[in-house]
């Protein structure tokens, strides 16, 4: 199972109402749940409080390991997104860093603003989605972090 399928998937079921998937393929088993997700009938609109982080739990069946959580951190807003803080300086996060809730790990410019991305959780950073200077939309998945616990 590859990492882009895993990523629509997480894109999925962080855009539907769903409040959980599971799905077996080639032998590797995925289980996605929201957390802290209500039941709401059809006729309720549900508020839109931004982006949540829908974590992804990846088990194998063979292994007799616990499954490895990731998260996502979305982009809050459509711009362009920036890995540092300002150019020339080194990227403020890259794959394998462990990072902090709070922690800065990009920017994204929008209207001549500039807009820190921070991580919602701790974690370690196992994909970046996107390059330097790549303009990005509002919900899109910036970073993929991997459960520290």
């Amino acid at each position: 199972m590859d990492l882009d399928f895993v990523q629509k998937l997480i894109e999925f079921v962080s855009r539907s109402p769903i409040a959980e998937l599971e799905i077996e393929r080639n032998g590797v088993r995925i289980r996605m749940s929201r957390q802290g997700v209500l039941a709401q009938s059809a006729s309720q609109p549900s508020p839109q409080s931004g982006p949540a982080a829908v974590p992804a739990v990846f088990t194998n069946p063979a292994s007799t390991s616990p499954p490895i959580a990731r998260y996502s951190i979305r982009a809050p807003l459509t711009g362009v997104f920036y890995r540092s803080g300002t150019e020339g300086e080194p990227p403020l996060a890259s794959v394998g860093d462990m990072v902090v809730e709070g922690q800065k790990v990009g920017v994204l410019e929008a209207m001549k603003t500039f807009n820190v991305v921070e991580s919602d959780r701790a974690g370690r950073i196992v994909q970046i989605a996107f390059d330097d200077h790549a303009a990005v939309q509002s919900g899109d998945v910036l970073f993929v972090l991997e459960d520290l616990g």
